[in-house]
């Protein structure tokens, strides 16, 4: 039998208190990550270690959102300057880096510390950064870094860039929102200067001057370029030949005639695209033709998706132009097909009887109607178009959910409802 003794020392033993200073460095660095860097900077003060800690983080997220008064905002460049500029965090690498700048108490002669700060994270060889700061001045030297993979600008001005050169070499991610350039030269080195780029992202670009129509950039060429999400016009298709998944907003919009004929002429052949997403985001006229046009340069096209603007006018589609040369991705790719804000007029419905009659690989058709189609008019569509025969199969009429059923409930959730569609053999 074991004696008393033995036992209390093994309890005492099991049962000694652990603290959290006991864990490795590498543990605690990464609690840190997770904390709201105020809070972790706080843990400075219990010791050197905690302190060292701190200024091992390679991951900082900065953000002004408390900088409401004058002095706040004061209180939190000090505290910028401390974390980014501190002689112990130096020689610390610093993996990601994101300052979201969005108080009104910046004033333009104060904006030279968001380039001390920048610089500061590109010595320490940031490769994620996002930068957002109501409409900052830039410094252009931010686009020479070689250890940038991923950068996001957010709201800000870019200066002219014709004195400086750019050099992103291990760049794979670009976006960029609401950014200014002085003139599409510039806008355009930024691209060409991006040979490795995989992910390209634009939503409102704005040039100063136009100096140049972006169709007519021989360059860039992204031949890397996997993803491309763009409003219309702000990149040149050119330039996004070789995507396998494109997103193009705006569908509609008009440049002056000739730049926006240009345009369309430089199409390529998008012998890599599987997915492309139309938008149609404002009152314009909805073209199928200009569907069409893109179809015939995407041979291997598998998903399509369109979705039009709800109030739009749609005009005539020409099926007289299409029926004597079906584009190859309809006719021996196309899988699957999503129409949003379909309305229950002779163009959209010849454009999706189109669809059925030529994709003979097609899967799956997913129509919402627009919220102004009337429910008696879109249940008859649902009907005609479950007619259509596709090269020998037809439409399966069990696949089209919650026409009649739900018709009240779709009503009241903007007169939208989903049709499914899938091919079955005749026997």
């Amino acid at each position: 039998m074991m004696q008393p003794s033995v036992i209390n020392k093994r309890v005492k033993h099991t049962t000694k208190s652990r603290s959290i200073n006991d864990l490795s460095n590498d543990v605690l660095i990464h609690i840190l990550s997770f904390l709201p860097i105020k809070y972790a900077f706080r843990t400075t003060i219990l010791s050197k270690r905690w302190f060292l800690l701190f200024y091992s983080l390679a991951v900082i997220s900065i953000s002004d959102n408390e900088a409401y008064t004058k002095k706040a905002w004061v209180h939190f460049c000090r505290f910028v300057d401390t974390v980014l500029l501190s002689t112990h965090a130096e020689e610390q690498t610093l993996k990601t880096f994101h300052l979201d700048c969005r108080s009104k108490n910046w004033r333009p002669n104060s904006f030279i510390c968001f380039d001390t700060w920048v610089e500061a994270a590109k010595r320490r060889g940031v490769e994620d950064l996002y930068l957002c700061m109501l409409q900052v001045m830039l410094s252009p030297t931010i686009f020479v870094c070689e250890t940038l993979v991923v950068l996001k600008l957010d709201r800000l001005n870019v200066p002219s860039m014709s004195r400086f050169s750019v050099d992103l070499p291990s760049l794979k991610t670009l976006d960029l929102c609401f950014v200014c350039f002085q003139n599409s030269d510039d806008y355009m080195k930024l691209l060409s200067g991006s040979p490795k780029l995989e992910d390209l992202k634009t939503l409102y670009i704005k040039l100063n001057v136009r100096s140049t129509a972006i169709e007519n950039f021989e360059k860039p060429l992204l031949s890397n370029l996997i993803k491309a999400n763009f409003r219309l016009f702000e990149v040149p298709f050119r330039a996004v030949y070789n995507v396998q998944f494109l997103n193009v907003l705006q569908m509609g919009t008009r440049l002056p005639s000739e730049e926006n004929t240009s345009y369309y002429k430089s199409l390529p052949i998008f012998e890599n695209l599987i997915e492309l997403r139309l938008s149609w985001t404002s009152r314009v006229t909805h073209d199928w033709s200009e569907v069409m046009k893109m179809l015939q340069n995407c041979p291997k096209l598998q998903t399509l998706s369109i979705k039009k603007w709800w109030g739009s006018i749609t005009t005539i589609m020409e099926n007289g132009k299409y029926q004597d040369h079906v584009p190859e991705c309809v006719s021996s790719h196309l899988t699957t097909i999503n129409i949003t804000n379909y309305q229950t007029v002779e163009a959209d419905f010849k454009f999706a009887s189109y669809i059925l009659k030529n994709a003979r690989l097609l899967k799956d058709m997913t129509i919402c109607f627009a919220r102004c189609s009337d429910i008696m008019q879109w249940t008859k569509c649902i009907e005609d178009l479950s007619r259509q025969r596709i090269s020998g199969a037809y439409l399966s009429r069990q696949r089209i959910s919650g026409a009649q059923n739900n018709s009240s409930s779709y009503h009241r959730s903007m007169n939208t409802i989903t049709a499914y569609y899938n091919k079955m053999k005749v026997s």
